[in-house]
């Protein structure tokens, strides 16, 4: 099960090499586009998976014009209310949203590394914690925004701050003599992603350097660089100078009208707790089930992970007779091991998926098998029987969703989940179905990501299921890119609905991957486009500076380059405390909705042998 996500990774549904000079390519019907010819093509959002055995391509967008971005018409700021000659942004002890509706997020260039999030410090009070290691030529460091850069330039409202005097805030560091250097933007240069240097943060601390106690700094708003405007505050901006890896606390960031003014935390920063559930994902059921030591394996381990709900793959086959399908399993095979893991105490949800689902044509298939399951429960023992029917039918990795078709297709996957709860809640079985994250986002240029009918798809589905699973796969809890915020706004609707969710993560090994826009102006890169005949193209990716054969052919070249390391998507590569600490952060944020029903793990294929592995490192580093 993969996640795709306009800023994520997705994988591909076949790729065809051009044997001659061994360009990443990718044949494709431009019907699934709507288009009848390839000239039409004006716009093209591709993705570039650095697999092992080379580069394969993915398409995400494809249109005859470039999307427009509407404009920020007039200047939107101002000042919040404030009593006691103070504003204050955050004591970030809470949450990934201050005051003014603005996030934080880590940020770094390779080799250097960031990690941002809500921790305890030394002396056990909450703050916000920077963790990260420095080396050229890359940079790293922590930005705060003062405005919400979710919502369309439109919408944005920027931060006054000239009734202020000063800047204010607290550091420490973990070792101390830690060197940050502290920068500002305002709305003109946070839209060019830039910021001016204000100061090093050890020039405005008693001690003059970081220490491993609290010092407030205070930074008087009349020594700002004159170039930012004040009147349009956008983000400050935390960066680490130096080779050298270190970690940093930082509390009580508000903006003062004299200095020494004092605050009080109002809220209650104790950590939640909830009484939640682990479910996991089984793909490769035949090897469970044919293999006596594999099942032990198996059962052993779901107890050892406290696993609560198991989605499992149903081994059948299917063949259509005429109009209806032929659903052919072995239910004797299941049996043992339902009673099992129920008597265990974990609850087994029948699992199917595949991205041709959600399409009408398919729809025979897949309620087929689902009468299959209730007939196999009508016949069983209660211990025997499934609790849930789950379906991972990703529809965006159809070709046909990068194009005009999307809202057809995401209309014929909702009519599949409305048919089959019908039939699921009439046999008393729990229906659930896997998500992105991102149905109810949007893209680059604010356009909803998956809507059907002005509705984001995330809602629409949760109105029809008893149950989502989000496929949450971030590898940091907090910040504007982590785990808390990609599942808040499904919990918050889910709760309104009287529904639950489960936070998906991922620790299946994945790849690299670097996202491209094409359009007909543009540097850098290039794509090839080719027809092979009336019906289909073939799309071929030309690194920079690469010869070509243009014959009967026409390029579209580089207009955006985004790279998307796996390591923000998986665990594969990280410790097992890794994660740990994410789902114990996140679930200390997401206990406060009652919606909130547990993580999911991907995939018991990939999280066991990750686990031993990781296991058999400590051991034998020891």
């Amino acid at each position: 099960m993969i996640a795709l996500s306009f800023i994520s990774v997705s994988c591909s549904l076949g790729i065809i090499t051009n044997p001659a000079q061994s360009f990443p390519s990718k044949e494709v019907s431009l019907s699934d586009w709507g288009l009848s010819h390839p000239s039409q093509i004006g716009h093209l959002s591709i993705g570039l998976l650095h697999k092992k055995k080379g580069d394969e391509v993915v398409l995400y967008d494809v249109r005859e014009q470039k999307p427009v971005l509407k404009t920020r018409e007039g200047t939107h700021s101002q000042t919040p209310s404030f009593e006691d000659d103070f504003l204050l942004v955050s004591h970030f002890d809470r949450g990934n949203i201050n005051r003014l509706g603005g996030y934080f997020n880590g940020f770094s260039k390779h080799p250097s590394k960031s990690a941002v999030s809500i921790a305890r410090t030394p002396n056990n009070e909450p703050a916000l914690a920077y963790s990260f290691e420095n080396r050229s030529p890359g940079f790293s460091g922590f930005w705060i925004h003062f405005f919400d850069f979710k919502v369309p330039p439109s919408k944005r409202v920027y931060l006054d701050a000239t009734p202020f005097d000063y800047l204010t805030f607290a550091i420490r560091g973990e070792e101390g003599n830690e060197k940050i250097m502290l920068r500002m933007a305002d709305r003109s240069l946070e839209k060019r992603e830039d910021s001016l240097l204000i100061s090093q943060v050890s020039s405005v601390l008693p001690h003059g350097k970081i220490s491993k106690d609290w010092q407030t700094a205070w930074i008087p708003l009349s020594r700002v660089n004159p170039r930012i405007n004040q009147k349009e505050l956008a983000n400050v901006v935390f960066q680490v100078a130096g080779n050298r890896s270190g970690r940093i606390f930082v509390k009580d960031l508000a903006f003062t009208k004299k200095k020494e003014a004092s605050f009080s935390r109002l809220e209650n920063s104790q950590a939640q707790s909830c009484s939640s559930n682990k479910a996991m994902w089984l793909w490769e059921t035949n090897k469970i089930l044919r293999n006596p030591e594999e099942q032990k394996t198996f059962f052993d381990f779901c107890k050892k992970q406290r696993i609560t709900d198991l989605f499992v793959q149903i081994p059948y086959e299917a063949e259509k007779e005429g109009k209806r399908w032929k659903i052919s399993w072995n239910s004797m095979e299941m049996r043992p091991l339902i009673s099992k893991l129920s008597q265990a105490g974990i609850r087994v949800h029948a699992l199917d998926g595949d991205p041709r689902f959600a399409l009408r044509e398919w729809h025979g298939r897949s309620i087929a098998l689902l009468e299959k399951i209730i007939e196999y429960n009508q016949s069983v023992s209660s211990n025997e029987r499934f609790f849930g029917i789950r379906y991972d039918n990703e529809p965006y990795l159809l070709p046909q969703f990068g194009g005009i078709h999307k809202e057809s297709v995401l209309k014929e996957y909702l009519e599949l989940a409305e048919k089959s709860q019908a039939l699921a809640r009439q046999a008393g079985l729990v229906f659930g179905v896997d998500i992105p994250f991102w149905f109810d986002g949007f893209n680059e240029f604010f356009e909803p990501s998956a809507s059907l009918e002005g509705r984001p798809m995330s809602e629409r589905i949760i109105d029809v299921v008893d149950n989502v699973g989000i496929m949450d796969y971030r590898t940091i809890a907090y910040g504007a890119d982590g785990v808390i915020e990609h599942g808040t706004n499904e919990l918050k609707y889910a709760a309104k609905k009287g529904k639950k969710v489960f936070i998906g993560l991922e620790t299946v090994p994945l790849p690299d991957e670097t996202i491209y826009d094409f359009g007909p102006k543009g540097s850098g890169n290039r794509l090839l486009i080719k027809a092979l005949d009336s019906k289909r193209i073939r799309i071929s990716f030309i690194p920079k500076g690469a010869s070509v054969d243009l014959q009967g052919a026409f390029l579209l070249h580089q207009t955006r380059q985004v790279k998307v390391p796996s390591s923000k998507l998986t665990f594969d590569q990280k410790k097992p405390e890794d994660l740990e600490e994410v789902m114990r952060d996140s679930e200390q944020e997401l206990c406060q909705f009652p919606s909130f029903h547990g993580f999911v793990i991907h995939s018991y294929e990939s999280y066991r042998p990750w686990l031993e592995k990781q296991t058999s490192s400590i051991r034998a580093e020891k």
